[in-house]
């Protein structure tokens, strides 16, 4: 069986474009989480302008997000996690060959992490990051992995099921 999906491949900031993928994505999988790498927070808000309440939405950060901007989240319904640890950035190894798909796909398998790490217990969720300001990666991912058994190390036991936007490097 085969089948053919849309990818958007992101030149620049994407997060308007990223966000309409993501909403026909967890619509079309029946999902009900993305989890965001947002530093300060506003393409976490972006996100969700155009959810509006489709879906829970983490916004992950290791710096600390304003008072006024957690408002904002908090009428959003949008939910911080600030100062958390980075478990990939803090892997040479596991950072090394990361990089190697981007600094977005990088950036978006550790907030998937770290919102596990915390608590999030969606076996399938949509998470999106960027390799710097804005948003540029949007994967689906499964923490269910068919070969969890053999994969010693839980960082390594999510599975990308799906791929919804990527940079394009030139």
């Amino acid at each position: 069986m085969s089948f053919e999906k849309k990818i958007l491949y992101i030149e620049s900031k994407g997060n308007e474009k990223i966000a309409d993928l993501i909403l026909e994505r967890l619509e079309e999988h029946d999902l009900n989480t993305v989890v965001v790498g947002s530093g300060k927070g506003k393409s976490a808000l972006t996100i969700a302008d155009v959810l509006k309440d489709r879906a829970k939405i983490l916004s992950i950060t290791e710096f600390t997000y304003s008072d006024s901007l957690k408002k904002d989240m908090k009428k959003k319904n949008v939910i911080p996690l600030e100062k958390v640890d980075l478990p990939i950035q803090d892997d040479r190894e596991m950072r090394e060959t990361l990089l190697m798909f981007g600094s977005g796909v990088k950036a978006a398998l550790e907030v998937a992490r770290i919102a596990v790490i915390h608590g999030l217990e969606d076996e399938k969720f949509i998470t999106v990051a960027g390799a710097g300001p804005g948003l540029d990666t949007a994967l689906l991912v499964d923490m269910n992995h068919p070969e969890k058994e053999m994969i010693t190390d839980p960082k390594k036991q999510m599975l990308i099921k799906e791929v919804i936007a990527l940079k394009r490097y030139e």
